[in-house]
């Protein structure tokens, strides 16, 4: 077997035996180490603060990341940014340790055009994050050694996205809307790396050189997903100023992924003298082993109501990401993985359309629970989360720009078996500027 596949070996063994030492020292979560990271949920603030749901139901000022027939819903142009912050309590049945972070969740723009039939959306997000930082001494007969483990990294992911509507709302005299199809198609690239660090730091006075092993993985892929939103009115309207119900039903594809690799790796002994790191030999070393990692393909079903008040929508996803193929000469997964399966409940609730600021706030709430893709120990890792959260109109006069703010409470893994078990608490923040209606953005000039 290879010195790095061991040593990797090794790093996972030794990550989750003594995950006491490994809790009370990381800097991020020790799960990042396993697959392609932490996989972070797709979405802006005002999806991500409805659970994450988004297939069956669409806003009209806001793009639904993963269902690009929505795009084609848009009212005017949009322009979303968000950012979070999040606190994590990490438990073992020995040690609790805190950390922090703060993120941007990335940026998006959506035009509709052609008389509103078709709409475009583009935009960056971050895919992945890997980002763990531990240690541990393990006592020997020549003195106490130390294992230190590190990674950092991710994925990133750039999409552009276009959606039809294949039948336009049509609306009666009452106000009815009847039935409305929308498809859309989304280029997505993924890029990122991810690196790892492994050092073996034996005692000084017994004149032994230390270990590091390093390696980095290179990732670039184009991928496409694929999404139909079928809309129609539960109920009808008996008068103009009556309310109904609409349905939704939305269905959306991730297609199977090659994602072109390409691995380094290097292994070599050192000494510390007062701190200082000399380079005594090298062990092994390989430059660029190219190869590929074979992503399966990726299921979405939602359904929904909504009234002029409320929208009310469910989701399941499912992943099979133990299908999972690797081609990369030396390199394999710290660990299978598992299929990963996604509940979501989403609501919002707008009071009034006008009033007072929170009379035309939309109030938003959301529960998600998330099962695999890491799994440790036997163990598939759960994650639940319920979230809350208002957006406020900036100036909802002559824009429908918001301003988005929330929160996100949820639970990740158990202490059974010696693992960890995370609670963290995100706070959400976002904005979502719209043009005001007078300003011709995107809009082609005629000679009057």
């Amino acid at each position: 077997m290879p010195f790095f596949t061991t040593t990797r070996a090794a790093v996972l063994l030794l990550l989750f035996e003594t995950i006491g030492a490994v809790c009370a020292q990381s800097s991020g979560s020790p799960y990042s180490a396993y697959g392609f990271g932490d996989l972070l949920p797709a979405g802006q603030t005002p999806q991500a603060l409805k659970g994450g749901t988004g297939l069956a139901l669409s806003e009209p000022f806001s793009l639904s990341f993963g269902n690009p027939a929505s795009y084609a819903a848009l009212a005017r142009p949009v322009f979303d940014v968000g950012f979070n912050a999040s606190t994590v309590k990490s438990t073992t049945d020995i040690s609790t340790a805190s950390r922090g972070s703060a993120d941007l969740t990335g940026f998006s723009v959506g035009v509709p055009f052609g008389g509103g039939k078709w709409g475009i959306g583009l935009g960056l997000t971050p895919y992945s994050n890997v980002d763990y930082s531990t240690s541990t001494t393990v006592p020997t007969a020549d003195g106490d050694v130390r294992f230190n483990y590190s990674g950092s990294g991710g994925l990133d992911r750039a999409f552009f996205g276009v959606g039809r509507s294949l039948l336009p709302q049509q609306y009666d005299s009452l106000g009815n809307a009847g039935m409305t199809l929308r498809i859309g198609a989304e280029f997505n690239f993924l890029f990122g790396n991810v690196e790892q660090t492994r050092d073996a730091i034996y005692p000084a006075f017994n004149g032994f050189n230390n270990t590091r092993a390093f390696s980095s993985l290179v990732l670039r892929a184009p991928t496409a997903n694929a999404s139909v939103m079928w809309q129609g009115d539960l109920t009808r309207k008996v008068s103009r100023d009556a309310d109904n119900w609409r349905w939704g039903i939305g269905i959306s594809v991730d297609l199977p992924t090659a994602i072109q690799a390409h691995y380094n790796r290097l292994a070599y002994s050192f000494v510390s003298i007062n701190n200082i790191e000399a380079f005594r030999d090298s062990i092994s070393s390989t430059d660029r082993l190219d190869g590929t990692i074979d992503l399966p393909r990726g299921l979405g079903l939602g359904i929904g109501v909504q009234n002029a008040r409320w929208a009310i929508a469910a989701e399941y996803r499912l992943r099979d990401w133990a299908a999972t193929s690797v081609n990369v000469p030396e390199f394999a997964l710290p660990s299978a993985l598992s299929a990963s399966s996604t509940i979501a409940l989403g609501a919002t609730f707008t009071p009034q359309d006008e009033g007072s600021l929170f009379r035309r706030a939309m109030y938003r709430f959301g529960l998600r629970q998330t099962q695999g893709p890491i799994e440790v120990r036997g163990h598939v890792l759960t994650t639940s989360a319920v979230t809350a959260g208002l957006s406020l109109p900036i100036n909802a006069i002559q824009t429908n720009s918001w301003l988005h703010l929330g929160v996100e409470a949820g639970t990740r893994g158990t202490t059974t078996d010696g693992l960890v078990k995370e609670q963290y608490t995100t706070l959400w923040l976002g904005i979502t500027f719209t043009p005001w209606r007078g300003e011709r953005w995107f809009t082609k000039p005629k000679i009057q």
